[in-house]
């Protein structure tokens, strides 16, 4: 599916999802990334895209926050990967509104604002990478933008309180 459909169809869904498929929300932890990340409080863990490691959605806004890990063949090749998703976010129609280097929970990195606006309503999509290892990490937020003042700390306390395993374990 090309990222243009899939922000279109997650657009959608963001406007009409079924609270139905909402889990309990416990910590996700992934083994093949290493990685525990825990959902903020009364936010749900739901099923993601094929590329997310962990999901999240408050039923109250339907706003939805989705971590992606993508393992590299070397950390230097990151950049295309960040390039790329950013890439098809403004191809999309999406309008970059802020970007600033910011550090979040120990981690590095770069924390992008978009918004976008389809039929009266305007979502606003919020966006940190970091690098880790040879992983590249996305976190991103899709709240509509009357929400974001109230949601936006949920957002960072995703990254914040990602706990790593040690390579070695």
């Amino acid at each position: 599916m090309k990222f243009a459909q899939f922000f279109s169809t997650l657009f959608v869904a963001l406007l009409l999802a079924s609270p139905a498929v909402a889990q309990e929300s416990q910590p996700v932890e992934n083994a093949e990334f290493g990685v525990t990340i825990t959902p903020p409080a009364k936010w749900e863990v739901t099923p993601g895209n094929d590329k997310a490691v962990a999901s999240f959605k408050h039923q109250g806004s339907q706003s939805q926050i989705e971590v992606v890990g993508t393992k590299l063949v070397t950390p230097d090749v990151a950049d295309v990967f960040f390039k790329t998703f950013h890439k098809t976010l403004t191809e999309s129609d999406f309008e970059q509104t802020s970007q600033e280097e910011t550090t979040l929970g120990g981690s590095k990195g770069m924390l992008t604002s978009y918004k976008f606006t389809h039929s009266g309503v305007t979502l606003e999509v919020v966006v940190f990478e970091f690098l880790r290892d040879s992983t590249a990490w996305l976190a991103v937020g899709y709240m509509q933008d009357a929400d974001k003042a109230d949601y936006i700390g949920d957002f960072k306390s995703v990254v914040e309180n990602m706990k790593f395993k040690a390579a070695a374990e």
